[in-house]
């Protein structure tokens, strides 16, 4: 967040520090509050297509190629 708020006020974005470090602490609360899409209690789902389902089989598959 420091080095964020350095960069802003050496390109001029902000005057201080301190204007910086408020600023974008006010762009990362604003960006909570806008709308990310579905959600289930809190955990943002991912867009699905119609009929492709995900098995348990997949999951473990896919988890022994890591």
């Amino acid at each position: 967040m420091l080095a964020a708020a350095r960069a802003r006020v050496n390109e001029g974005q902000n005057k201080s520090l301190g204007e910086a470090v408020s600023a974008l602490a006010l762009a990362g609360l604003a960006s909570t509050t806008e709308s990310r899409g579905p959600s289930d209690g809190g955990l943002v789902l991912l867009p699905s297509t119609p009929g492709h389902v995900i098995t348990g089989d997949m999951v473990a598959e896919a988890m022994l190629d890591e």
